[in-house]
């Protein structure tokens, strides 16, 4: 007969002694060591996938970035006011300038000429102005000295129509007296000589006193002439300094100086060129410069004025600096193109349209480093569309929670398993 065989049931270890194995030498406290560590790292490691999943969704809707996105900036171009030859250029290429510096000179003789020209003009226009007013003065002394004389003229006259008038009373009286036979024919001619001589004397005081107010009138129309001519020569000193202020501002032009700090750019100047008014001789590119960002249609969605950017610029490695939105566009980039898109036709392809973003930097970013940045660099805004904070108590409580949970269900299972496993041993 076979012979039956006796399971010996598990023996559990005490704490400290090695752990027993059963009849067929499995080891039982080796067993549930290793299911309590897969179980653990089970559990941290859907944890970890889980807040690393939760972390993931949230950030992407409060933040946006783009790659399509790059530095912009003013670019001056400084071009000459006046046609000259260039005498000589103190910059050079991609050099850094400051604001007032001078940059290029062209030969200032011929516009100094010019000036001195201008400069005679306006003293022979004075010189004339001082004689016009000379004669003025002049004049009206003349028109004084004339009125004077009338005013003696014209009292003489009148003592001179006071006596006409007398003799000719005397010459009335007499000439009565005659008719009665009471004065001789002798005496009646001496009354009529006297009155005929006054008469006279009066008509040639009245005739005095009308030539000298024809002199005071003349001389008044001179004066009104070197008035006249004192204005127009006014107007030519006038004219002469404005012609003089031009000629000194063109002689200024000669130097030409940059408008701001910035970096020289596409120098197409040399000495002994000849350049003409208008002809842009460098461009100059400002330190204050910005980002544009195309972002997508449905990104810009939460976006608005003054929230934060965190700006990564490719030429400086990745280097991120500080920022915030300045404003969005009212419009697609593309509906301002040279050739907007024109949709009215039978096949049409939605298509997602992108809208710039202005970002200006809250920090100096040419400071930083001796690389100039200019427009036309790529960077890459990512903008903060949303306050967003993670607590790392709660980061904490909540990866313990998740690690206890997940223990637990695990435990469970494993712990069903062992049970089942034994029961079938």
């Amino acid at each position: 007969m076979p012979q039956r065989t006796e399971v010996a049931p598990p023996v559990r270890s005490s704490p400290g002694e090695p752990a027993k194995t059963g009849p067929r030498g499995t080891k039982i406290g080796g067993r549930s060591a290793k299911r309590v560590l897969m179980t653990l790292v089970v559990a941290l490691l859907f944890s970890a996938a889980v807040i690393a999943t939760v972390v993931y969704i949230v950030n992407s809707e409060a933040y946006q970035s783009t790659d399509d996105a790059f530095i912009d900036g003013h670019i001056i171009p400084v071009s000459a006011k006046v046609a000259g030859r260039v005498q000589s250029v103190y910059i050079r290429d991609n050099q850094m300038v400051t604001g007032g510096q001078s940059a290029v000179e062209l030969d200032p003789r011929d516009f100094g000429a010019a000036t001195r020209q201008k400069m005679a003009a306006m003293q022979s226009s004075e010189a004339q102005a001082a004689a016009a007013q000379a004669a003025v003065q002049q004049a009206i002394a003349h028109v004084k000295t004339e009125q004077a004389t009338v005013e003696s003229d014209e009292a003489t006259a009148a003592a001179d129509a006071a006596q006409n008038e007398k003799a000719q009373s005397d010459f009335q009286r007499y000439q009565d007296l005659y008719k009665t036979r009471v004065v001789a024919p002798q005496d009646l001619d001496l009354y009529r000589a006297a009155a005929k001589s006054a008469k006279a004397t009066v008509d040639a005081a009245n005739k005095k006193v009308l030539s000298d107010e024809a002199q005071v009138n003349e001389a008044r129309a001179e004066v009104a002439a070197y008035q006249g001519l004192v204005e127009s020569v006014t107007a030519q000193i006038h004219e002469a300094d404005a012609n003089l202020a031009t000629a000194k501002l063109n002689q200024s032009y000669t130097e030409i100086v940059a408008p701001e700090n910035g970096w020289v750019t596409q120098k197409s100047v040399e000495p002994g060129e000849y350049v003409q008014a208008g002809q842009t001789m460098f461009a100059l590119v400002p330190q204050n410069v910005w980002v544009t960002a195309n972002f997508k249609e449905d990104q810009i969605r939460r976006m608005r004025a003054g929230q934060e950017v965190e700006i990564e610029i490719d030429a400086l490695h990745g280097k991120k600096f500080r920022g915030h939105v300045d404003s969005i566009q009212a419009g697609s980039g593309a509906r301002f193109s040279l050739l907007p898109p024109q949709n009215a036709t039978g096949n049409y392809v939605k298509v997602v349209q992108r809208v710039p973003v202005k970002i200006l930097f809250d920090e100096p970013i040419n400071s930083e480093s001796d690389l100039p940045l200019g427009p036309g660099e790529s960077v890459v805004p990512t903008v903060r569309v949303s306050s967003v904070d993670y607590s790392p108590v709660a980061v904490g409580i909540t990866t313990i929670v998740l690690v206890a949970g997940v223990a637990f269900i695990m435990r469970r299972g494993l712990g069903s398993k062992g049970a089942a496993a034994r029961m079938n041993d």
